[in-house]
């Protein structure tokens, strides 16, 4: 079962391609940059080494981070939101059950 949670920074992320106050930016970053901390850590324990997935959000993280803000042009975050909500995605679609090395999903190969 895939955890549906990961699917909110996704919206968030759709949600900031519009027109909305400043306010909703810093919102955004916490947001974002706890999700990606929190899943690059769960990738990251799930093998006690760093893989790519870890890695990747992990960059994410940094990206978005509150603390030292990055400050770009409205057009470059336009990109940068889509793909990374891209990657939220992503993340999303490989976390059903058995796609990890805990719990592997043996599928019997078809027959005609």
């Amino acid at each position: 079962m895939r955890n549906n949670l990961i699917l909110v920074p996704v919206a968030l992320l759709f949600v900031a391609l519009l027109p909305l106050p400043y306010g909703y930016y810093p919102f955004l970053r916490l947001v974002i940059a706890s999700s990606a901390i929190y899943l690059a850590w769960r990738d990251y324990k799930k093998k006690d080494a760093f893989n790519g997935w870890s890695l990747i959000l992990s960059m994410v993280a940094l990206l978005f981070n509150p603390l030292i803000p990055v400050y770009l042009d409205r057009g470059s975050w336009f990109v940068i939101d889509i793909a990374v909500a891209g990657i939220f995605a992503m993340r999303w679609h490989v976390s059903a059950d058995g796609d990890n090395e805990e719990n592997p999903r043996v599928r019997e190969p078809l027959h005609d």
